[in-house]
C-alpha cells in the first residue's frame, strides 16, 4: 500500500518524499529569517553591533592601511548573504555575467563603491569577500531553495483540477536541451514556471527524458495532481500518457505536415520535379544575398515559435515580396533567377502554405489561451486542402498529400475537443453536427474522471436532495452528477459575438456552470505549443555554460531556474 504523503505544517503542501519536505521546510525557515531581518527596525544598539570596524578607527587617518588587515570574519554573515543575493541577481539578468563578475573591471567597480559607501573607511574587497563567483555560487543553493519553495507553494495551492506541463527541446547547432515548464491559472492569467533545463545527447531516448521530467516534477507537485503534458516529437508520448494526458506540440505537428509533403526525396519519388525546382529557386532568391529579411522586410509582425523550422519561409517570402525581389535582382543583373520561377505554381503553393503558418503563429500566442484553437485549426486546414484538391495538375496532388499528412501528424486529442467547447465564442460551431454528441460525451467523460477532486469541496458537491426511493439516485440526478445537464444548459446559451477574456468569463459563471468552470481553469491554461519565445535564448545560454564548463550541470539548472522564476 502507498505510504501517506508528508505534509508541510507551514503551508499544507504535500510531498511524496521526506527529503523534499525537509528541503522545503529549510527554505521556509530561511525565507522567514530574511523577512524578519528586513522587517525589524534597527535599534542603535544593533547598528553598533553590526559595524564592520571598531568605532575608534572611524576618524583614524591611517584608516585605509589599518583596514587592509581586517579578516573575513569582520563582515557579519547576513551582509555576505545580501551581497551574494545581489550577485546572483546580476547573473540572472545576464548569464554572461558569470565571467564578468570575476573580472578586474567589476572588482574595481565594487572596490570603488565600497570605498565611497563604507561608513568606517575602505577595505580590500578581494581580502574580505574573496572570489565573487565562489561567493555567489556558495549561496546559490540557499537562494534556489527560497525561490523553489515559493514555486512549490504556488503550484500546491492550485485551486483548479490540475496543471499543464510542457517538455520541449531546442537545438542550437549540434547540441540541444530540454526545458520543462509548468502552467496554471492564477487570478485570470496564465502563469508559467520553468522547473528545469537539461542538456541532452542526441542518443538519449524518450524514456530517458520521461524519467527526468518525473523526477523534477516530484520535487514540486504531488503525483496525484492531474497533468496535461505537451511534448515535441522526440519524446515518448506513451510513457507520459501513463502519468496524464499527453498532447503533441501543435507547431511541431504542423511543421511535420509541411516537411513530410515538401520533402525533396518524397517529391522526387512522386515525379513532382516542378515543385522541387520552385523550392530551389525560392531558396536561391531569398537566401543568395544572405540578407533576406533586412533587404525585403519581415513577413509577419509576430514571429512563429522556435519549433517552426519550415521550408515554406523562403517560398512565402518570395511570393510576398515578389515585386521588390524582381527589382532587386534586375539591378544586380541576375534576372535569370527570376525567369526560372514558376509564378503560377508559387501563387498556388503560397495560398496553401500561408494559412498553415498563420495557424502556427495563432496557436503559439503566449498572452492568452490557445488549446481551444487546435480542433478549429484542424477543421479549417482540412477544408482548405479539400477545396483545392479538385484543382487541376500538381496542386491537386499536393493537396491530397497535405490531407494525408494532416491526418497522420496533426492528432486531435479529447482535451482539444473539450477545450474548444469551453470557448463561449465557439462552443460546437467549428465542427459539423454529427460530431456534437461525441464531443459532449468527451466533456462528460472528463468530468466523470476528475469528479473525485470535487469530493472535498462542498461548493462543488452534487445536490444532496433526497432521492425518491431510499438509497437509490434518480437517473436525472445521476446524469447531473456526470454534468450532462450542465453542458446542455451552457450550450443553449447564445454564442459570444466578441472574443471574450476566457478566464474572466468563467470567473463570472462559476456558480452557474460549476463543473465546466473547473475544467476551463485547468485545460485553458495548457498551451497548444510547447516551445516559448525565450526557449532559444535560454538554451543558447545553457549550452554556452556547458561548453565553456563555467558551471556544473546542477548549478546551471539552479541558476536558470532563478533566472526564470525570481526576476
Amino acid at each position: 500500500s502507498q505510504t501517506e504523503p508528508y505534509t508541510c505544517g507551514a503551508c499544507g503542501i504535500q510531498f511524496q518524499f521526506y527529503n523534499n519536505l525537509l528541503e522545503h521546510m529549510q527554505s521556509h525557515a530561511a525565507d522567514n529569517e530574511n523577512n524578519l531581518a528586513s522587517s525589524q527596525p534597527r535599534s542603535p544598539l544593533t547598528v553598533v553591533e553590526e559595524k564592520w570596524k571598531p568605532q575608534l578607527q572611524r576618524n583614524n587617518t591611517n584608516n585605509t592601511s589599518a583596514s587592509g588587515s581586517v579578516g573575513n570574519s569582520a563582515i557579519p554573515e547576513k551582509e555576505r548573504q545580501n551581497i551574494a543575493e545581489r550577485l546572483l541577481r546580476v547573473m540572472c539578468t545576464d548569464l554572461g555575467a558569470l565571467s564578468v563578475v570575476s573580472g578586474k573591471e567589476f572588482i574595481k567597480l565594487a572596490q570603488t563603491l565600497v570605498d565611497s559607501g563604507a561608513r568606517y573607511g575602505a577595505f580590500s574587497v578581494t581580502e574580505i569577500l574573496g572570489n565573487f563567483n565562489t561567493l555567489a555560487l556558495k549561496h546559490l543553493p540557499r537562494m534556489y531553495n527560497q525561490v523553489k519553495v515559493k514555486v512549490t507553494c504556488a503550484l500546491g495551492s492550485n485551486a483548479c483540477l490540475g496543471i499543464g506541463v510542457t517538455c520541449h527541446s531546442q537545438s542550437i547547432g549540434p547540441d540541444s536541451c530540454y526545458i520543462l515548464t509548468a502552467y496554471q491559472v492564477e487570478g485570470n492569467h496564465i502563469k508559467s514556471y520553468v522547473l528545469g533545463i537539461k542538456g541532452v545527447d542526441i542518443r538519449d531516448n524518450g524514456d530517458f527524458i520521461h524519467h527526468w521530467v518525473q523526477n523534477v516534477l516530484s520535487e514540486f507537485v504531488m503525483s496525484e495532481i492531474r497533468t496535461v503534458y505537451v511534448t515535441d516529437c522526440k519524446v515518448n508520448s506513451s510513457a507520459f500518457s501513463k502519468a496524464g494526458m499527453c498532447l503533441r506540440c501543435s507547431a511541431c505537428a504542423l511543421n511535420s505536415v509541411v516537411q513530410s509533403v515538401l520533402n525533396k526525396r518524397t517529391l522526387q519519388a512522386r515525379n513532382m520535379h516542378e515543385v522541387i525546382e520552385l523550392l530551389n529557386v525560392c531558396e536561391d532568391l531569398a537566401g543568395s544575398t544572405g540578407l533576406s529579411k533586412e533587404t525585403f522586410g519581415s513577413l509577419e509582425e509576430t514571429s512563429p515559435p522556435p519549433c517552426w523550422n519550415s521550408v515554406t519561409d523562403s517560398l512565402l517570402l518570395v511570393h510576398e515580396r515578389y515585386e521588390q525581389i524582381c527589382e532587386f535582382y534586375s539591378r544586380a543583373k541576375k534576372m535569370n533567377l527570376i525567369q526560372n520561377l514558376n509564378k503560377h505554381l508559387l501563387s498556388n503553393l503560397a495560398a496553401i502554405l500561408a494559412p498553415v503558418k498563420q495557424a502556427v503563429i495563432e496557436l503559439s500566442n503566449e498572452s492568452r489561451p490557445t488549446l481551444q484553437l487546435v480542433l478549429p485549426t484542424y477543421v479549417k486546414l482540412e477544408k482548405l486542402f479539400t477545396s483545392k484538391a479538385n484543382d487541376a495538375g500538381v496542386v491537386s496532388k499536393l493537396c491530397h498529400l497535405f490531407l494525408e499528412a494532416l491526418k497522420e501528424n496533426f492528432k486531435v486529442h479529447s482535451a482539444h475537443k473539450v477545450a474548444m467547447i469551453l470557448d463561449p465564442q465557439q462552443k460546437l460551431r467549428p465542427v459539423p453536427p454529427y460530431q456534437h454528441e461525441e464531443i459532449i460525451g468527451k466533456v462528460c467523460e472528463l468530468i466523470n474522471e476528475v469528479k473525485e477532486s470535487w469530493a472535498e469541496e462542498t461548493e462543488f458537491e452534487p445536490s444532496t436532495k433526497k432521492p425518491r426511493a431510499a438509497g437509490e439516485a434518480t437517473a436525472a440526478q445521476e446524469e447531473d452528477w456526470f454534468g450532462k445537464n450542465e453542458v446542455y444548459d451552457y450550450l443553449q446559451e447564445p454564442l459570444f459575438q466578441a472574443t471574450p477574456d476566457l478566464f474572466q468569463y468563467w470567473s463570472c459563471v462559476t456558480q452557474k456552470h460549476t463543473k465546466l468552470a473547473k475544467l476551463a481553469f485547468w485545460l485553458l491554461a495548457v498551451p497548444a505549443v510547447g516551445a516559448r519565445s525565450e526557449c532559444v535564448n535560454m538554451c543558447e545560454q545553457a549550452l554556452l555554460i556547458k561548453r565553456r564548463r563555467l558551471l556544473s550541470p546542477e548549478d546551471m539548472n539552479k541558476l536558470m531556474f532563478l533566472k526564470s522564476n525570481m526576476l
